[in-house]
């Protein structure tokens, strides 16, 4: 019994003596495996001396079918079926980035939210203090998302338009606003008076010369005729 067993061979034994390489044989066993002689099952398999010569029977078969590639050409092929997997990955990565980035703008614009820049051209407010706003009053602002990704909702515009009018700057502008205004005010009063101080001058002066005229009047003698 001990001589059986010690005459049965691993397939990796077989490989070494046939010089097959253990993928080859692999299959062969698959494809012929009511060819080769054999004893047990899955890793207990073991295969007797003339398993050997049918094992090389098999590859003369292979190799008159199909023809043994060359090494050279086959260790060529392996990497570049490598890097065509690659970039074949790496097209499907960027399609489906691109996609999810139209998905999202489409979403965004079907709920009606704004951008950073969209609210600066509304309120007229600068760029740089938007996001000062945002980092400073980020939760008082009704926004979505994060990052990049951050979307605001309408009503972040009157947000935005109550910080800039509670800032100190949007106080002074308001000021300065207010100031020019009075001054305006101030000087269209003063034209008004001026006009009506001149108005009054003119009139003073009319009255003068009809005064005038009078007191010439009066001081002409008068000449009484009286006819009998």
């Amino acid at each position: 019994m001990a001589e059986a067993d010690s005459k049965l061979l691993t397939l990796t034994e077989v490989s070494r003596r046939t010089g097959i390489s253990m993928p080859t044989l692999q299959r062969y066993k698959k494809l012929y495996q009511d060819r080769i002689p054999s004893e047990g099952k899955g890793r207990t398999q073991r295969y007797p001396e003339e398993a050997l010569a049918v094992f090389e029977q098999l590859k003369k078969e292979n190799v008159k079918r199909r023809g043994r590639p060359r090494k050279a050409a086959s260790a060529a092929a392996a990497p570049k079926r490598a890097r065509k997997t690659r970039k074949t990955k790496t097209a499907r990565k960027k399609k489906t980035a691109t996609r999810r980035k139209r998905t999202a703008r489409k979403k965004t614009a079907g709920e009606g939210l704004l951008t950073l820049t969209q609210i600066k051209n509304v309120t007229g407010i600068s760029y740089p203090t938007l996001l000062r706003y945002v980092r400073l009053h980020l939760k008082k602002i009704p926004h979505k998302g994060s990052g990049r990704g951050r979307r605001y909702l309408p009503e972040a515009v009157e947000v935005f338009q109550r910080l800039r009018a509670e800032s100190p700057r949007g106080r002074a502008a308001s000021k300065a606003k207010g100031t020019r205004r009075k001054a305006a005010a101030g000087a269209g009063t003063s034209a008004s008076v001026s006009r009506r101080i001149r108005a009054l001058e003119s009139g003073q002066k009319e009255i003068l010369r009809y005064l005038k005229k009078l007191e010439k009047a009066v001081k002409k003698p008068i000449r009484l005729s009286v006819r009998r």
